[in-house]
């Protein structure tokens, strides 16, 4: 009985985590395709807040996953920079 109980929590546990990445990937989606200045500001600042959460998540994030999510975070930079006038980092 404890073993399907076991069973139970641990696909939990991954479907909560698939969420997770599923949850940052669509926000990151909205956030590329968004093409209102006004509207593209929040959709960064969800996909970030989505990022967080998935990197809070550290022993369980996967090499590639860790890749794809330090991919993303340069990526929101450079909209920030080119689509939204922010300064670059570089002089």
């Amino acid at each position: 009985m404890q073993s399907s109980a076991g069973e139970s929590i641990q696909s939990a546990t991954a479907s909560a985590r698939s969420v997770e990445t599923l949850s940052w990937k669509a926000e990151y989606e909205k956030t590329i395709w968004e093409s209102d200045t006004e509207k593209l500001f929040p959709c960064i600042h969800a996909t970030e807040a989505a990022l967080f959460l998935r990197r809070q998540d550290n022993d369980s994030v996967a090499k590639e996953d860790r890749a794809a999510t330090n991919a993303v975070a340069a990526d929101l930079l450079a909209i920030k920079i080119h689509k939204l006038g922010w300064p670059s980092l570089k002089p």
